[in-house]
């Protein structure tokens, strides 16, 4: 099996004092472990989007604003960052092709947030026929904090991957 980290959502707008610790256990994982692949994805909010439509969500349009966090930047490359402007980055194709060119078969999934994106990304993951495992301490809830976090490792746990 080839493993991929994705880290999704790590983005100045998604900081708060839930969200705080996650770039710095982020980092860390990343220094203390042998990813061969590491992806990105990140969010950008687009007048036209189902955020705005339907959810008055107007904020990530922008830099600094949707700009991937200081801490990770040093992982940062002009191939593996993929943009979206949905819940899961399956939404956009180059992800997919990404992680077939680099034979990946296992996710190892963390970021922002646990309820919303990360739980999107490992419902399609798993559907794609990837492996999921979630990183918990490399997790958080921007919008739902420790009981949204909760909730989407029970369901993840109960169906859809591994958490460690």
């Amino acid at each position: 099996m080839k493993q991929a980290l994705l880290i999704v959502d790590v983005q100045n707008y998604f900081i708060n004092k839930n969200t705080q610790h996650v770039p710095g256990n982020i980092k860390r994982l990343i220094e203390t472990n042998d990813f061969s692949v590491i992806a990105f994805s990140q969010f950008i909010n687009s007048p036209d989007s189902a955020f705005v439509k339907h959810l008055n969500f107007t904020g990530c349009t922008k830099s600094p604003y949707s700009d991937i966090v200081a801490d990770l930047k040093p992982w940062l490359k002009k191939d593996n960052v993929f943009t979206k402007c949905a819940f899961s980055i399956f939404t956009n194709p180059k992800f997919e092709n990404y992680l077939q060119k680099k034979n990946v078969d296992e996710l190892v999934i963390c970021g922002l947030d646990t309820d919303y994106c990360v739980l999107a990304d490992c419902f399609n993951a798993f559907d794609r026929g990837y492996k999921v495992t979630v990183i918990a301490d490399c997790c958080a809830s921007f919008t739902s904090g420790e009981t949204g976090h909760k909730a989407a490792l029970g369901i993840i746990n109960n169906g859809l991957g591994e958490i460690i």
